[in-house]
């Protein structure tokens, strides 16, 4: 396109020829001006255009790499829900391309001049994202679904998601911000460089004239022309009226070419220039193209130069700018953004962009071959239209909040397809923002998890089902307790018998065969009490029975317990604390349980070496928490073998099984005390040096407890010789007194201080008080004074057994009797005889099994008591209406009338509410079932659970024998 411009008028000479004078100078100052300025837009344009030609090579590659990792993170997301190894194949291209586009960023990066802080991150982000993938796709192989979704995991995962979008969002908006800032200056540019040009060229019309008219001063000019032209930014030239080119500048020449600068040049603007000439008038073409093959691009100006003195016109001047490189980069800039729609309309997903409030302006081709709709039908909030009408609602209010908020959105549900079918899709959206922060747009994608949704359906319905049938094989396996308790418990009790007969008649040798037998049915005893226990926490049916009770004495207890199995082989026990440890409130028999299934596992797997146990306690938040640590220095695990540690009936190995022993319960047993009471064990080890297990619990556990049932009745024990209470702060000085003094028919209560002593003595009224002297809190000397000083107490003996030899004071302060350190047994029998109650008693047994019933009289007549039984409630109520009983051996299973309703009928009379009832039942009892029994028996044991021995001395530590 050419456009002409007013006929330049000859400047001619006469008066007024100081002012005239100027002028000319005026004139090529103004066009020196606009040569200068134009040559500086010139090369400002040529800038700009290349950087924004680097600048969209560096967009290109960093869509190209976050393209490829959006892929890879997709598919590793697909398999981590649906766990198909063929969702990976799409990871694995996407992962071999990936270090060449990470190349490529980098070099588009490096010849942008772009922040080398921001590529590193960049790089650095897209590395931990590709690390997490990896890390994600081992753990959903290896642990499974529940370990690649944990909650660790997730929040690791959006972590490196996040610093990957926000990295490559502060990238794209660095070379979003530089394009449109080149993009800007080059319309600018491109303004003042026609401007400018315009100006040059009415300048050199002007300096033409000036110069046909001032003939004169056309050498003095010349100089001042030669000039301009030789640092002119654009091609200049003039032709004569021949056509010849009679004069260019270096520019034009370079333009123009060597071989043009006579005949090629004058026959590439020879048009330009015969219609400048015919006309009179500046020519301008904004798109002109010369060349040999047409090829290259400019803007060219053709103007006429004076006419001559008789009035012909002369030749023509050229003014051509070359803008071949500068179309060439826009039109490279426009290839980068065709290549971006390209990639946005091939991948995997559904693509849009919406404005900050939330409306879409454009989708890729994807959304409208899968919905079938159009731009503007989708256009703003059309997309609500192939929603699913049930989610909706909660989309669009999720939608809006977080577009509001500015933070990132995502969700799931359906979206309705061309065929009319739906489908599931995970959807995201991102902000792009500017350097400052202030949101541009919004980019999101739909990602189809239709079939990865149904995979994980069935998978969990799959687990339910396996859930289900592995409760129900638990609630069988809890229900048949009783069936298979009853006979071992019978098989150990008539043992236990067998070996008494036997030392009574003196066949010794057959005891080694007895005690194996009772060792054996007791060992498969415990076997079905450990798989018992754990179908009882599968089904649900394992309560917890808190108390508060000093942790540290539970630590030294069962490391006593424990201390024959650590010596065995040569072991050293250690027990670490810090003194802290204070009170808790938990199910103590579980955390002795818990205790000593570690502890046996570190003694059997340890040798020769050493044990520790650690406790600690901590806070966190409101809440106290205790740490327990087992650590051995045995024989240690490998990782692998450690992941398997709390699977059940399983060992590190075979050979384990083969050479130590055991069933592999007993660390998912304690793995599910741990969580039942609110924490947890975990395990670390480290091959042929040992292991550590550490249990977490919270100090106080939470149980909803049931209301109890009010007390019906109970009795203080008492023994057929009479009660005591010893006072000591020896543990095993206590032990010996209560061993010898129970075989002597009394019942023994005991205290570990002075004011525990005191407290007892009040609850107790015992018969005999034995009374040691050194004691911390209060001495025996003033719990003597404080006891004699109580009229309800002064009259009970006091038995003074100490190392100081005091006598004299002993009796001064009312002591009954003075035994020093270490206690003579027939001395102590001697005293003790003097305070004996005689009397005899009655013990009535209520079982439906008669092989219990014969092993019950053998044990009562044992210790000089009569023996009564009765083989259901019923039965044992006329008993007791017969004759009042002075202790009662109750099961609870029972045809005609079970052991609960003959308790409630036997409370219910004021004149037996004060009958001992001990309860001996296989039966598992409830919490409600507990609570009953709580407040209608004096005791509750377990039958496979307490031995003939244990059971006579609980008897003569009960009731046995009344005054008569």
């Amino acid at each position: 396109m050419t456009t002409d411009t007013p006929t330049v008028a000859p400047i001619g000479t006469g008066a007024g020829s100081g002012r005239s004078s100027r002028v000319p100078a005026l004139v090529a100052v103004v066009f020196l001006l606009c040569v200068a300025a134009f040559a500086w837009s010139l090369w400002s344009s040529f800038e700009r255009s290349r950087s924004s030609d680097l600048q969209s090579g560096l967009l290109g590659s960093l869509e190209q790499l976050a393209a490829t990792v959006t892929t890879m993170q997709s598919s590793q997301r697909g398999y981590v829900l649906a766990g198909s190894e063929s969702l990976l194949d799409s990871y694995g291209e996407a992962k071999g391309r990936l270090d060449a586009d990470i190349d490529a960023f980098r070099q588009a990066s490096a010849s942008a001049g772009a922040d080398r802080a921001r590529i590193d991150a960049v790089v650095g982000a897209v590395g931990r994202e590709v690390a997490f993938d990896e890390d994600a796709i081992g753990l959903r192989r290896s642990g499974g679904y529940e370990a690649a979704t944990a909650p660790e995991v997730e929040e690791r995962g959006k972590r490196v998601l996040d610093e990957r979008r926000a990295t490559l969002r502060a990238e794209r908006g660095a070379a979003g911000k530089a394009i449109a800032g080149n993009t800007r200056a080059q319309r600018f540019l491109t303004l003042v460089q026609t401007a400018l040009f315009l100006f040059a060229a009415v300048a050199a019309v002007a300096l033409s004239a000036l110069a046909r008219r001032r003939q004169r001063q056309v050498r003095a000019s010349a100089g001042l022309l030669d000039d301009l032209m030789s640092v002119a930014p654009v091609g200049i030239a003039f032709i004569d009226r021949d056509g010849r080119l009679a004069r260019s500048n270096v520019e034009f020449g370079r333009i123009a070419g060597p071989e043009g600068k006579d005949t090629d040049a004058s026959r590439w603007f020879a048009a330009l220039s015969d219609r400048a000439r015919a006309t009179g008038r500046a020519t301008v073409d904004p798109g002109f193209r010369f060349g040999d093959d047409g090829s290259r691009v400019g803007i060219a100006a053709a103007f006429p130069t004076v006419r001559g003195v008789d009035g012909t016109r002369g030749g023509t001047g050229l003014l051509v700018l070359e803008t071949t490189e500068q179309l060439r980069a826009t039109a490279a800039l426009d290839e980068a953004s065709g290549q971006l729609s390209a990639i946005a309309d091939n991948i995997p997903q559904m693509a849009w962009t919406a404005r900050p409030d939330g409306e879409i302006f454009w989708y890729n081709r994807r959304w409208f071959d899968y919905t079938g709709t159009t731009l503007d039908e989708m256009r703003g909030f059309g997309w609500q239209k192939v929603h699913h009408p049930d989610h909706a609602e909660r989309v669009v209010d999720g939608y809006k909040r977080a577009f509001a908020l500015g933070q990132p959105w995502q969700d799931t549900f359906p979206l309705r397809g061309v065929d009319g079918t739906y489908r599931w899709f995970l959807s995201l959206a991102i902000p792009i923002r500017n350097a400052e922060g202030a949101i541009l747009r919004w980019f999101g994608t739909n990602t189809d998890v239709t079939e990865q949704r149904a995979v994980e359906e069935e998978l969990l319905a799959a687990k339910d089902n396996a859930d289900n049938a592995n409760r129900a094989k638990s609630q069988f396996i809890a229900n048949m307790s009783h069936e298979l308790r009853t006979p071992l418990s019978a098989v150990i009790g008539y043992a236990e018998l067998l070996e008494e007969e036997v030392e009574d008649l003196g066949e010794t040798h057959l005891l080694a065969d007895l005690k194996k037998i009772e060792g054996n049915a007791r060992h498969l005893l415990s076997l079905i009490n450990n798989v018992l226990d754990l179908s009882k926490i599968e089904a649900e049916r394992m309560d917890v029975y808190p108390e508060t009770f000093d942790l540290a004495t539970v630590m030294d207890e069962v490391a006593s317990t424990v201390g024959s199995l650590v010596a065995k082989k040569n072991n050293t026990l250690r027990i670490e604390h810090d003194g802290t440890l204070g009170k808790v409130h938990t199910d103590q028999v579980k955390v002795r349980q818990c205790l000593l299934n570690l502890l046996s596992n570190a003694s059997k797997f340890t040798e020769g070496g050493t044990i520790t146990l650690r406790g600690e306690r901590t806070s966190d938040g409101d809440r106290d928490w205790i740490t327990l640590a087992v650590t051995d220095s045995g024989i240690g695990m490998t990782e692998e073998q450690v992941e398997q540690l709390f699977e059940r009936f399983r060992q590190a190995d075979a050979s384990t099984t083969r050479k130590f022993g055991g069933t592999g319960l007993g660390l998912a047993i304690t793995q599910a005390f741990c969580r039942l009471l609110g924490g947890d064990i975990g395990a670390t080890s480290v091959l042929g040096e040992g292991t550590t297990f550490t249990i977490r619990i919270p100090a106080e556990v939470t149980v909803v407890e049931e209301e109890p049932l009010p007390a019906t009745g109970g009795t203080l024990a008492v023994g057929p010789a009479g009660t005591v209470l010893a006072i000591d702060d020896d543990p095993h000085a206590r032990e010996l007194v209560t061993r010898f003094l129970s075989k002597e028919g009394f019942a023994v209560r005991t205290a570990s201080d002075g004011v525990a002593g005191l407290e007892m003595a009040r609850a107790l009224v015992p018969d005999v008080i034995l009374l040691d002297v050194t004691m911390p809190k209060k001495d025996g000397w003033s719990v003597l004074a404080e006891l004699k000083e109580d009229p309800a107490l002064s009259a009970i003996p006091v038995v003074m057994i100490t190392v100081m030899d005091e006598q004299r004071l002993g009796f001064a302060l009312g002591a009954s009797d003075y035994l020093l350190k270490p206690v003579e047994w027939d001395k102590l029998k001697e005293v003790m005889d003097r305070f004996r109650t005689d009397g005899s008693g009655v013990v009535l047994a209520i079982d439906d099994d008669v092989d219990t019933l014969a092993r019950y009289a053998t044990m009562v007549e044992k210790q000089g008591a009569a023996f009564v039984s009765a083989t259901n409630g019923q039965l044992g109520l006329d008993r007791v209406r017969e004759r009042k009983p002075d202790l009662i051996l109750l099961d609870l299973n029972m045809p005609v009338m079970d052991g609960f309703d003959f308790l409630k009928e036997l409370r219910a009379e004021p004149q037996w509410r004060d009958i001992p009832v001990v309860v001996l039942s296989s039966k598992d009892l409830t919490r409600a079932e507990r609570s009953t029994l709580e407040g209608a028996a004096d005791e509750v044991l377990a039958k496979t659970e307490a031995s003939m021995r244990e059971l006579a001395t609980r008897i003569r530590e009960i009731v046995l024998a009344r005054p008569s």
